[in-house]
Order: C-alpha cells, then sequence, then structure tokens
C-alpha cells in the first residue's frame, strides 16, 4: 500500500458529487451554489487554492482560478476551469460564459466570514443569498464506495503509525523528540501534517503526545 501524491478525484466521482448537489438546488428552488471553503472546494472540484466553484441547478459547473489555473488543470476533473483576477469580477466572468445571474445564490454560511458575506452582498447585489451549507453537508455525509476505500486506507496508515510507537519508544527519550519521530513516520506515509476542518481557513494539527 504506497501513497502517490499524484491520485486524484476521479471526474466520475467529481460528477456524481456535484450532480447531488444540483439536485438540492433544484428541490429547493435555488439557482446556483457558489463554493469557496476549502475542504468543500476540494469536495466538489479536487482541489484546493483561490478559487470560486460555481454550481447552477442547471448547466454545467464552472471553477473560476485566482491563483493557478495550471494546478487546477493538472489535479482538477471539473472541465470547465477559467480565470479570474478577483472575487469582484465574478458576475462578469460568469455572463461571458453564458451564466445567468442567480435570482436564489447559495453560500457556505456556516463559516463564512462576516466580512466576506457582506462583500458577496454587493458582488451579487440582485440576488438572494441563501444558506445551503445544509445541503452540502447531506451530499458530503453519504460516503461513496471511492470514499470508504479512502478512509479504509486512512485507518490502515493510522494503524501503522500507532505501531511504531513500541520501536521508537524508549527510557529517557522526551515527548518532543518521540511526537519529531513519529510525525516523520507519518509524513513518510504521505501525512500533510494537518487536519481541515469546517471552520474557515482552519486546520487542526496531526495530534499530540503525552504522558
Amino acid at each position: 500500500m504506497n501513497y502517490n501524491k499524484n491520485d486524484h478525484t476521479p471526474k466520475s466521482e467529481l460528477d456524481k458529487r456535484v450532480e447531488n448537489l444540483k439536485r438540492h438546488l433544484k428541490d429547493s428552488g435555488t439557482d446556483a451554489a457558489l463554493i469557496l471553503q476549502n475542504t468543500d472546494l476540494f469536495y466538489f472540484a479536487g482541489t484546493v487554492q483561490q478559487a470560486f466553484l460555481y454550481v447552477p441547478a442547471e448547466g454545467e459547473a464552472i471553477l473560476m482560478v485566482r491563483k493557478s489555473v495550471e494546478r487546477a488543470l493538472e489535479e482538477s476533473a471539473i472541465e470547465r476551469i477559467v480565470s479570474v483576477n478577483s472575487s469582484g469580477d465574478i458576475p462578469d466572468v460568469l455572463l461571458s460564459h453564458g451564466y445567468k445571474p442567480p435570482r436564489r445564490l447559495g453560500m457556505e454560511l456556516d463559516v463564512l466570514p462576516a466580512n466576506m458575506y457582506l462583500a458577496f452582498k454587493k458582488i451579487f447585489e440582485q440576488s438572494e443569498i441563501i444558506d445551503v451549507s445544509y445541503m452540502i453537508r447531506l451530499v458530503r455525509s453519504v460516503k461513496s464506495a471511492y470514499e470508504i476505500k479512502i478512509i479504509r486506507h486512512a485507518a490502515q496508515f493510522s494503524d501503522r503509525l500507532a505501531g511504531c510507537v513500541k520501536e521508537l519508544l524508549c527510557e529517557g527519550v522526551t515527548e518532543v523528540e518521540l511526537a519529531g519521530k513519529l510525525e516523520a513516520e507519518a509524513r513518510k506515509m504521505g501525512h500533510q501534517g494537518i487536519v481541515r476542518m469546517r471552520l474557515w481557513g482552519s486546520e487542526l494539527f496531526y495530534g499530540h503526545l503525552m504522558a
């Protein structure tokens, strides 16, 4: 079992996730969703960077990227990926690609900072902004066979890491030294050193070791 940093979320998986979200949007009478939060971006687009994923209830999703379009094209299977200079340019970019202004626009209001919410209210001044975080969590709560396989692999990695303790633990070793050695083992297995959570820009340290 080897970690491969080039393993990206398959197109079929992203397509299914986007379609499931679109179904919720249609059922609630929401014209589109604009996704900004990192974990949601990765879930629906397969990439994490400064980007905006626009998912219309009808039509094709579009990923608007501020930083590296090249990286997005490499990591994401979203078919329509374009560059955007700032969030203020989003309505013009959408119009230029044939997207009508949304009457009701869904955003992740459970995590979106207040200043960003107010900024987007000005950007989409003709739209009613509603909360679609519950819809997103509903979609993410149902795990596909692909996700279950990844979760099982992660559990196996965790078990392997715990098994390293007996080889590294010895009399006189400090907590910080042992923690450093364990983190090194975790990094070798492919751990990024952080765990993302559903808070805006928040990350959790991979773990704490104490006696």
